[in-house]
């Protein structure tokens, strides 16, 4: 496998899941969990502005602007995603390859996002001082990344760097950012009492690996504003 997939691989036949083993990359799947995705973010912070890396489609940089924020964009390697993008996203995503650089001015975003994108990057280290530069000083950045131990871990091939958890801690330290750690459990709010009184127990699963892991998340701030 190369060091970087092609940008045509990266075309009908992935996003539909026709050349990876995965479900076709649709609003129906993908949405739900970017809204509440968003809504956490948004609950951690009030950006003014927002940038989906890897956007895909945009369902994040969709959910992002349902919840408010004024500036919203987002950037993918596939024009073929760029295109099945909603009509509520047009002229707001931008094509570009993240690892040659992003053409965006310097402390220019509050928030930025990248789901399921650095398990595709051979190296994270470019595209983390990237996301450093445009950073606003007390912006916030989320990431997503796929786990070792997860079934889609092996399932798409252009998966080229899956990585246990120290790997990802200290790409983040060695770029200047104070990283934590999010749980699938810290995305929902509790639906009652009862949930409530499970969520540390499923929080410790999922820190201990018991059962299917969930991806990687973390928020990274500039250390400096940490």
């Amino acid at each position: 496998m190369p060091d970087a997939m092609s940008k045509e691989f990266y075309g009908e036949a992935y996003f539909e899941g026709k050349s990876r083993q995965s479900p076709p990359h649709t609003h129906h799947l993908i949405y739900p969990m970017a809204a509440r995705t968003a809504a956490y973010l948004c609950h951690l912070t009030r950006p003014r502005s927002a940038l989906d890396v890897g956007c895909a489609k945009g369902y994040m940089a969709e959910a992002l602007t349902a919840e408010g924020i004024p500036f919203v964009s987002g950037v993918d390697i596939s024009w073929y995603a760029l295109r099945q993008g909603g009509s509520g996203m047009r002229g707001k995503m931008v094509l570009a390859d993240v690892q040659a650089g992003l053409p965006i001015a310097s402390d220019s975003f509050d928030l930025i996002t990248a789901l399921d994108l650095f398990e595709h990057l051979a190296d994270p280290v470019p595209v983390l001082r990237e996301m450093h530069r445009i950073l606003s000083a007390n912006g916030m950045a989320y990431l997503k990344i796929c786990h070792p131990q997860h079934p889609n871990a092996q399932r798409d091939p252009s998966h080229i760097n899956v990585q246990p958890l120290a790997y990802w801690t200290a790409s983040f330290t060695a770029c200047g950012f104070m990283w934590r750690r999010i749980f699938e459990t810290d995305l929902t709010r509790p639906s009652g009492a009862l949930d409530s009184i499970k969520r540390p127990i499923r929080r410790f699963r999922e820190w201990a690996v018991i059962g299917t892991p969930a991806d990687f998340k973390f928020t990274i701030r500039k250390a400096s504003h940490a």
